[in-house]
């Protein structure tokens, strides 16, 4: 495995067993649900059930892939997705046949398998649950601290984002809704001069604002171009 920069991963088998640890986590937080661990009793089958040897080839070849890299983000078993999906539906067939002692024991865990997943879809979509990766679709807390900010002071706003040369794609704080020119808030990245005065004769109308997340993510000022760059006019 190839290293990982600074806390993500420093060579060490500890790091191999935590960061193996995160990917079964997150793996498992987006293709399973707890009423999956109703399928124990019938795993085994799946393992000798002809049909699905090649799948079984499929994902222990695939999830090598996915433990051998270092990142564990789930869209990297994505390729894996139908696969899961066969396997967990001939598991619930096998489930459906198990019977101890003449009793339909099997089928009545299929259908709590199934009930328990329509059930937690239903209540994750009424108390509008995020992502098992809160911060995939929560945003910067300190970004949207500063719109809230700007959103309850008077007039229109331009927030121009500076970043460093270094700064992590990953932590993205320009982005805007679809009504570019009635929102109060808007945020832009700071380009070069000539660039930057377009935008600002096009936004004349508001105040504008300058934030640099890669240095203080919750400081916001004026508006003001690097130093080696002659001022913009607002």
């Amino acid at each position: 495995m190839t290293a990982g920069p600074g806390k993500n991963y420093a060579n060490s088998w500890q790091d191999v067993g935590r960061v193996s640890l995160e990917k079964l986590t997150r793996i498992g937080s987006t293709y399973f649900w707890l009423g999956a661990l109703l399928l124990l009793p019938a795993a085994s089958f799946v393992f000798f059930d002809r049909r699905m040897r090649l799948p079984l080839a499929i994902l222990l070849l695939d999830m090598t892939g996915v433990f051998v890299v270092v990142w564990s983000m789930p869209h990297y078993a994505a390729p894996l997705t139908c696969v899961i999906f066969l396997l967990l539906v001939q598991t619930i067939r096998h489930l459906r046949t198990f019977r101890p002692r003449g009793r339909p024991l099997g089928l009545a865990l299929s259908w709590a398998i199934v009930c328990l997943l329509a059930t937690d879809i239903a209540f994750s979509v009424r108390r509008h649950t995020c992502d098992p990766l809160e911060w995939a679709c929560q945003g910067d807390p300190s970004r949207a601290a500063i719109e809230k900010k700007l959103s309850h002071s008077p007039g229109k706003h331009l927030i121009m984002v500076r970043y460093e040369e270094d700064h992590n794609l990953h932590d993205e704080w320009v982005y805007n809704g679809a009504e570019i020119d009635s929102a109060k808030v808007l945020w832009a990245r700071e380009l070069d001069p000539a660039q930057n005065e377009k935008l600002f004769a096009y936004f004349k109308d508001r105040q504008i604002w300058l934030v640099t997340p890669d240095t203080d993510n919750s400081y916001l000022e004026r508006y003001k171009p690097p130093a080696n760059e002659p001022s913009a006019g607002q």
